[in-house]
């Protein structure tokens, strides 16, 4: 149901663990906020790298269905490491395997925190591979309420403020009447029927150009390539 969003990308480089890997660190779901099985809710995950693929699994046990909307790919000296997820995701998928998930399960959606990560972005010779979610990223308020979505649950760390380009998705659905929670699981912080501020540039016609503004798309899907070194040539221009 939910595979239409599931992206790709980091599958492609997904590796299985080896016998010496250690095994995916499935977080306990201590903190408060959370139901019990999915009836009414869906689920954003936006933690750091591999602690969003742990989260997932940990949800799936509760029953939510993990939609991976990784975007970011793999490369040399990268300023995201991605590696680390794409290991998650191998060690993840025999855990998952062994779960029995209702076809109907509502979804867990996961982003990593760092994909708009700025140090060392704009350095000659690095992969930069940063990336940023959109609209269409995500289903519809109309979808979701299709699927008997009341409410979206985000799971955050060390702030109860949705990162910008996500903002723009969490509005749309509030203005549809979607309820909103966020939940830090650093502080352990709930705020019960969020409120996300109208974003910047919201709806306007050429927010996706400005949202992609010095991203670099990767040939193979997903976002990432290389900076180019900088030579100067006789036109003062660089390549």
């Amino acid at each position: 149901m939910w595979t239409e969003w599931a992206k790709p990308v980091a599958f492609v480089g997904a590796m299985l663990p080896s016998p010496g890997d250690p095994p995916i660190e499935i977080p306990p779901i201590t903190f408060p906020g959370l139901p019990e099985s999915w009836t009414q809710a869906a689920i954003v995950v936006d933690l750091p790298g591999q602690e969003a693929v742990g989260m997932a699994v940990a949800l799936a046990d509760r029953g939510f269905r993990p939609v991976p909307l990784f975007n970011g790919t793999v490369g040399p000296n990268a300023v995201i490491d991605v590696e680390q997820i794409t290991r998650a995701l191998g060690a993840g998928a025999g855990v998952l395997s062994q779960i029995g998930l209702e076809p109907d399960a509502h979804p867990a959606f996961l982003l990593d925190s760092r994909r708009g990560e700025q140090i060392g972005a704009g350095e000659p010779g690095r992969y930069d591979n940063r990336w940023v979610v959109l609209p269409q990223d995500f289903p519809s308020a109309a979808f979701l309420g299709s699927k008997a979505v009341r409410e979206v649950i985000v799971i955050q760390k060390s702030t109860l403020t949705p990162a910008a380009d996500l903002a723009h998705v969490l509005y749309r659905w509030q203005e549809s009447g979607i309820r909103l929670k966020v939940i830090d699981v650093e502080s352990g912080q709930v705020e019960d029927d969020a409120k996300v501020q109208r974003p910047s540039k919201f709806r306007r016609a050429w927010y996706v150009a400005v949202a992609l503004l010095g991203l670099r798309r990767s040939n193979a899907g997903g976002f990432g390539s290389t900076v180019p070194q900088q030579t100067a040539g006789r036109s003062g221009f660089y390549g």
